[in-house]
């Protein structure tokens, strides 16, 4: 796990995520077991960050990063707190997310990572 953390960086092309939908959840093994849930959540994840470019969220080496808290996870995907933290661990299982822990009180910091195309 994290063996080669891919973030996205500010102002960076990727290609990969054009539709949202990463061509390689289709034609990788490593993410062959991955849960349509879990691929729909990844989806949620890189979009809102793209979005999120215009609104600063970028870490202070340049890597793009998400405010979702679970309250809203739970939300937009009509769904409860067991799915949210289910999926999220099976995106960090698959090197397709890191969270990074905040103060109490506040929402996490989460990473998107990129795919691979590679099945290592």
């Amino acid at each position: 796990m994290y063996t080669n953390i891919r973030k996205f960086k500010e102002g960076g092309n990727y290609p990969e995520q054009q539709n949202g939908l990463p061509q390689a959840f289709f034609h990788n093994p490593k993410y062959e077991k991955l849960s349509p849930d879990a691929r729909y959540l990844y989806m949620i994840f890189t979009m809102r960050m793209i979005n999120s470019q215009t609104n600063g969220w970028v870490d202070s080496d340049g890597n793009m990063y998400i405010i979702y808290s679970n309250q809203e996870l739970m939300n937009d995907m009509h769904c409860n707190s067991y799915t949210v933290s289910r999926l999220k661990k099976e995106l960090v299982k698959h090197d397709l997310l890191l969270e990074e822990n905040t103060p109490p009180g506040h929402a996490n910091k989460l990473y998107p990572l990129r795919v691979t195309n590679s099945n290592k």
